[in-house]
């Protein structure tokens, strides 16, 4: 009664890579065998194995039923488990609560670096503006500065 690999698929209503992927080495080794059917080699599953694979994939449900079970009857793990999270939540929340204040500080430190900026344009078009308009009254003080006497320290004129 040993089945192909094929053969299983079509038996269980599953894809041959499902099944493929419950023939992991152990169970290849203890359930699995090289048969030449037709001049071909194929990988054929024992009578033991076929009863494995066929209470995995037709007893799938009652697996899934069995384990609600037993995560019922647990509660103590449950209470654990959301013990846990809450004190991952809380410090979660302490993180934020930093994350916020850093966010905040950034922010002041953003305006008070543009503040910071206009303040030095305003101070750059302030000196362009007296620049402008000191250079013609600079233009009459130079003629007074060269009323000055002249006093060289070099010999040579």
């Amino acid at each position: 009664m040993s089945k192909t690999i094929k053969e299983l698929a079509e038996e269980f209503s599953v894809s041959k890579q499902a099944i493929r992927k419950k023939l992991d080495p152990k169970f290849r080794a203890n359930y699995v065998q090289t048969v030449t059917r037709n001049g071909v080699q194929t990988l054929v599953v024992t009578d033991p194995g076929y009863s494995l694979l066929k209470q995995h994939f037709e007893g799938g449900n009652d697996q899934q039923l069995s384990g609600g079970n037993v995560a019922g009857n647990t509660g103590n793990d449950n209470m654990d488990t959301i013990d846990i999270l809450k004190q991952q939540l809380t410090v979660k929340d302490q993180q934020l609560k930093a994350k916020d204040e850093q966010l905040k500080l950034m922010q002041q430190l953003l305006d008070q670096s543009q503040q910071l900026q206009l303040m030095a344009e305003q101070k750059l078009v302030h000196h362009e503006a007296l620049g402008t308009t000191e250079s013609p009254d600079k233009s009459p003080d130079e003629p007074t500065t060269s009323a000055k006497p002249k006093h060289k320290w070099w010999p040579f004129s």
